[in-house]
């Protein structure tokens, strides 16, 4: 008894400091919420300090469910969040099956697979607007140049012609556009995380057990069989994490949507929050409460859908 008393006043310090860590901002958004707090208001000079005196209940939280940018915001961090969440474990998969063998150069491979995960997310999202998806000066731009070419080539040649007479002339998609700004953010966080799905599903397929592999091979069972009844089931709860995390970090974006078009097309519930803080402080604060709840409903909603569909 002692000795478990002891245990827990050494872990005092360290539990009361991630408490009041996790809960004093918590209790500090929940309170500015529910108040009038603008930083900038003429009309009414006290509403620009944080006072118990302009408490306003649930207005603020009915003037943002009532604002249209919110449900864009909010349509916006679940279509971003799921595609990136779908892709990095689909390709997660699949490249940590392939890596999962003695090959050549494997570790070499597996460096350089890790590698981008290692690259803020600044960089990362200037490198991939400017040098890969630019229209013009970007692999994008050149690559569909050099094709148009190709196909402008063969239209004059003495058989082929005719059939590439026919092919329009493909244009660049412009990635800072309102319609595809989001995919270009999808592509962008997809490559970057991916590789951290590749390290958490290759750690745990090298202790997948080999005997049972074997004896499955015995009994004649194909590859996709063993994958799926085997493989997936081990990978059920590393799958969960991966989904737990990405959701939490990915729900959090701004850096990626502020460089590629800052906020044109695919404003999420972050930038909202960013924007309506520069003088708002109430319905930033709600809208960051919604956050929260949207972050606990989808990463719940996913993991039991992830976990009921492998161990099935």
């Amino acid at each position: 008894m002692a000795d478990r008393k002891l245990s827990r006043l050494m872990q005092a310090p360290a539990v009361i400091l991630l408490l009041t860590w996790m809960l004093v901002p918590l209790c500090i958004t929940l309170f500015f919420s529910f108040i009038r707090y603008v930083l900038a208001s003429s009309i009414r000079p006290e509403w620009t300090s944080p006072s118990i005196e302009n408490w306003r209940g649930f207005g603020n939280y009915l003037f943002v469910w009532n604002n249209d940018g919110f449900w864009l915001a909010v349509y916006n961090s679940i279509f971003i969040v799921t595609s990136i969440i779908v892709l990095t474990v689909v390709l997660g998969l699949a490249i940590a099956i392939l890596v999962n063998r003695t090959f050549p150069g494997q570790g070499i491979v597996r460096v350089m697979l890790i590698s981008p995960f290692f690259v803020m997310p600044a960089v990362n999202a200037v490198l991939w607007i400017n040098m890969i998806l630019d229209p013009v000066l970007g692999l994008q731009g050149i690559a569909v140049g050099g094709l148009n070419e190709v196909v402008a080539t063969l239209q004059d040649a003495p058989l082929v012609g005719w059939f590439f007479s026919l092919w329009p002339e493909l244009i660049p998609i412009s990635f800072r556009a309102s319609q595809t700004s989001a995919i270009a953010v999808i592509l962008m966080v997809t490559w970057q995380w991916t590789p951290f799905a590749v390290l958490i599903f290759m750690t745990s397929l090298q202790s997948e057990d080999q005997q049972q592999k074997e004896a499955a091979i015995l009994d004649g069972a194909g590859k996709w069989s063993m994958f799926r009844f085997l493989t997936l089931p081990h990978l059920a709860r590393p799958v969960s994490i991966v989904v737990m995390i990405q959701a939490i970090f990915h729900l959090s974006l701004y850096a990626e949507i502020e460089i590629v078009s800052r906020g044109n097309g695919n404003k999420n519930l972050p930038y909202l929050i960013g924007e309506m803080a520069t003088n708002n402080i109430g319905a930033a604060s709600a809208t960051g409460i919604f956050a929260v709840i949207l972050a606990n409903v989808l990463a719940v909603f996913l993991l039991r859908m992830i976990s009921k569909s492998l161990m099935e």
